[in-house]
């Protein structure tokens, strides 16, 4: 008996060891990198006709440096957390937006694009985004940048912009090219993930889901249907948008039994009661029928599955 368990201690350190040394190389054919683990982005050197130089290069994510020459007004051009990584064109890339503060009364926001070379990351094209606009998130797919933002509307402050678009660009010759922006609408929120924040009814009454929940997310697809997830199942059906109105109806969902407290049969109910919708500031506004409340909802950045 003593000789066995000194037998089995020794295959568990074995074990053990080979865990510690396979551990640093992770899974093979990784190919996404969550945003900051790319260390080497807080030193790129960035292209703008924003710049005197024509580039600045960053240090820690940060540039400051006078606006002119012989200036005494300082300029500050910083890398935010919106950026995506991606494939175009066959090749790794990022689309990182950078922050330009010129000292006086703009703030210009511009969407880097990098590609991967011999010396690491490269800035190929930069395009401004405007001054004083909200990124809500970017992406990148079929060799093409997204980004979601608040931008000015007519009559908006400059201080104050509301109006929600999604701006395309498309990688020709190495340059980002913007496709038309066709404003708000069905491509808005067609697509995206978006998780449930809050309900508020008409007779002043609130619905929440814990903050830690994971799920609570709804998603209509290009195709017409539409998948949810409440706490402990999944579902799905259809939806109809024309113009500002959308109808949401949910056909089927799992039926795994939800612990007490769970909000999902009430989540799914008021869904099936859609009757508008509204974007702004990054937030979608699901108005229920006959004026009985209004769901919040922001975009999660991960599937219903």
């Amino acid at each position: 008996m003593k000789d066995r368990g000194a037998a089995h201690r020794r295959r568990a350190m074995v074990t053990a060891l080979l865990l510690v040394l396979i551990a640093p190389f992770g899974a093979a054919g990784a190919e996404e990198h969550p945003a900051g683990t790319a260390p080497d982005l807080g030193g790129i050197t960035v292209r703008s006709g924003r710049f005197p130089s024509g580039t600045v290069t960053l240090r820690n994510g940060e540039y400051r440096g006078p606006a002119a020459h012989g200036s005494g007004v300082q300029m500050v051009v910083k890398l935010t957390d919106r950026r995506a990584f991606g494939t175009v064109n066959g090749r790794e890339a990022a689309a990182v937006v950078i922050v330009t503060d010129p000292g006086g009364s703009g703030t210009f926001s511009d969407l880097a694009l990098l590609l991967t070379g011999d010396r690491g990351w490269v800035n190929v094209d930069t395009v401004p985004l405007g001054d004083r606009v909200k990124v809500h998130s970017i992406g990148i797919g079929d060799n093409a940048v997204t980004v979601r933002m608040t931008a000015h509307g007519p009559g908006d402050a400059l201080c104050c912009p509301t109006r929600d678009v999604m701006r395309r660009f498309t990688f020709q010759a190495e340059h980002l090219v913007a496709e038309p922006d066709a404003g708000p609408g069905q491509q808005e929120i067609v697509g995206p993930a978006w998780k449930w924040v809050k309900t508020l009814y008409r007779d002043d009454t609130a619905l929440a889901p814990p903050a830690s929940a994971p799920g609570y997310t709804l998603q209509m697809k290009q195709d017409g249907t539409v998948q949810v997830r409440g706490d402990c199942n999944r579902g799905g059906g259809t939806f109809n948008l024309n113009g500002r109105s959308l109808a949401v109806t949910i056909t089927h969902t799992t039926r795994a039994a939800c612990p007490e407290g769970s909000l999902e049969d009430a989540f799914i109910r008021d869904l099936n009661r859609t009757g508008g919708w509204l974007l702004k500031n990054g937030s979608l506004f699901l108005d229920l029928k006959y004026d009985s409340g209004t769901m919040e909802f922001r975009e999660s950045g991960t599937g219903t599955r």
